[in-house]
């Protein structure tokens, strides 16, 4: 699957980016400091080489806005890791043109379905172009990471709980019902999680019944969505799952 990005944006690979012209880093007042994009890809994949033992296996980038702004996601993997049926993904967005400072985050690929979902991200503080940008970026970014990857153990947890907990299509419809009050998906795509989670379009590395399938449902509709949409519907989606699973009884977490 390739990143989804808003109208007119274009995807590259990294080639891509550190071909861009230098007008995508240009200033637009005395004081904007705009750093390129290959510096903050590279500056990212070096931060992530100091705190954690995850390698790159493949990534995916987009710009938009001239190539202003950047959009990426990195995938992860583990020699002993034995989730082999998802990737740990790292997800970037930055901008040349004062929409948004650097902000960085931490979620899941699903192989078989290339569905993708966000459970944290963060704001690199900070890192607003101002003169001093070069000097404190590294450090900051640093920071950053160590948190975020701190949290893969959690988002193994939630996958493991997802598929130890069973599902009836009753407490399927309270999970999509609620995921519609939180925000978490529109009205307009309830019959159809509710359709892919009755008859799938996949086989999963679960029973079927499980509120990873369910997720899975969710996540297979939400295919296409603007990245930042998606990053923030997916981090809701979770929410409402764990607050279900927090409330069920089961023998395995």
């Amino acid at each position: 699957m390739s990143l989804m990005l808003e109208n007119g944006a274009v995807s590259l690979d990294y080639t891509g980016i550190s071909n861009l012209p230098d007008s995508h880093f240009d200033k637009m007042t005395a004081t904007h400091h705009p750093v390129p994009h290959k510096t903050v890809i590279d500056t990212v994949k070096s931060s992530l080489q100091k705190f954690t033992e995850y390698s790159i296996v493949k990534e995916q980038f987009g710009t938009s806005h001239n190539h202003k702004n950047l959009f990426g996601v990195l995938h992860l993997k583990k020699d002993n890791n034995k989730n082999h049926d998802y990737d740990v993904v790292y997800g970037l967005r930055h901008s040349n043109m004062m929409h948004f400072s650097l902000k960085c985050g931490l979620g899941s690929q699903v192989i078989v379905c290339s569905n993708l979902a966000w459970m944290v991200d963060a704001e690199c503080q900070g890192s607003k172009h101002t003169e001093n940008v070069h000097d404190a970026f590294n450090e900051r970014l640093n920071d950053l990471n160590r948190s975020l990857l701190s949290r893969d153990k959690d988002l193994h947890q939630k996958f493991k709980r997802y598929k130890d907990i069973s599902l009836n299509y009753k407490d399927a419809d309270h999970i999509i019902m609620e995921s519609i009050r939180r925000g978490a998906i529109t009205k307009s795509k309830c019959n159809a999680v509710d359709s892919e989670w009755r008859k799938p379009s996949y086989e999963y590395e679960s029973t079927g019944s499980t509120m990873f399938d369910l997720f899975q449902a969710f996540t297979h509709v939400a295919k296409g969505t603007y990245f930042p949409d998606n990053v923030k519907r997916t981090k809701l989606l979770h929410k409402v799952f764990d607050a279900y699973a927090e409330r069920t009884p089961h023998l395995f977490w």
